[in-house]
């Protein structure tokens, strides 16, 4: 099946196509959950705003995700602990942090499948690795822990586990915050001016604009998109498959994620 779990027994709210000229103190571009939790706080700190998305909310990288919302993105504190010193590596840490905090309270508000989980990387060749990357966030006063064992089926050399960490519905909690939202959908932004951003129906004038749009989507000489490389990964809703109690991923590039969703595993 190639429709995302997400998409199901979700009723999402339809927005308007932009037309005309308008003025805005912020332009927000992209219709994912960045974009729309953007101009969600924008709204909450009472600042015009203007969110576009060139197709429809939610149906991107948001549609398709494996909706884990943790400060553990592989082993990374480490590398941040080696490269940019402690300061900058606690303050991604905290922004991190903050962040899985207010995912906890607007998830109160809302029934989007909220749940605590523990967050594991594995590792499936070298166990200093997560000996390291413990011994970074020791230093950086985070609790993680060095597990030998983890609930997967097949061998690992260790795991880095972060405690209380969550996993949600992603297209249910963006059908609750963007309803009241001032958004415009198929509305695809084509060239961007000082000042100014432009698309097939006119002139959207903004002070500050924010691109959400995961990659760059002005295709430019000497632009952004000229230096990147296609990745895809699949994900495979599985059923009737035991509990792996947690989310886990490998930290090599190239290795699998897991997580349950009710009566699925995601893998």
């Amino acid at each position: 099946m190639r429709q995302s779990i997400w998409e199901r027994d979700v009723e999402f709210p339809s927005f308007p196509k932009l037309e005309g000229d308008i003025k805005t103190d912020v332009l927000v571009i992209g219709g994912g959950l960045c974009g729309v939790l953007c101009a969600w706080f924008l709204k909450q700190a009472g600042v015009d705003y203007v969110l576009v998305e060139g197709d429809a909310v939610g149906r991107g990288v948001t549609c398709n995700t494996t909706a884990k919302i943790t400060s553990q993105h592989g082993l990374i504190y480490e590398k941040l602990l080696r490269t940019q010193g402690k300061e900058k590596a606690l303050q991604y840490l905290d922004a991190n942090q903050w962040a899985l905090g207010k995912y906890r309270e607007l998830a109160e508000e809302t029934e989007c499948d909220f749940e605590e989980k523990d967050a594991f990387v594995y590792t499936l060749t070298d166990w200093q690795k997560i000996e390291r990357e413990v011994q970074a966030l020791e230093t950086l006063g985070f609790p993680a822990e060095f597990v030998q064992e983890v609930n997967l089926p097949f061998d690992t050399e260790g795991a880095v586990k972060f405690l209380r960490q969550a996993q949600f519905q992603p297209r249910r909690f963006l059908a609750y915050i963007s309803r009241d939202l001032n958004i415009y959908e198929h509305t695809f932004i084509q060239e961007l001016a000082p000042g100014c951003a432009r698309y097939d129906g006119g002139t959207i004038t903004a002070r500050r604009m924010i691109a959400a749009t995961h990659f760059p989507f002005l295709k430019k000489h000497g632009a952004y998109f000229l230096k990147l490389y296609q990745h895809r990964s699949y994900v495979m809703a599985l059923k009737n498959v035991s509990d792996v109690r947690g989310m886990y991923v490998d930290e090599a590039q190239k290795g699998m994620s897991f997580r349950n969703y009710k009566n699925y595993l995601l893998v």
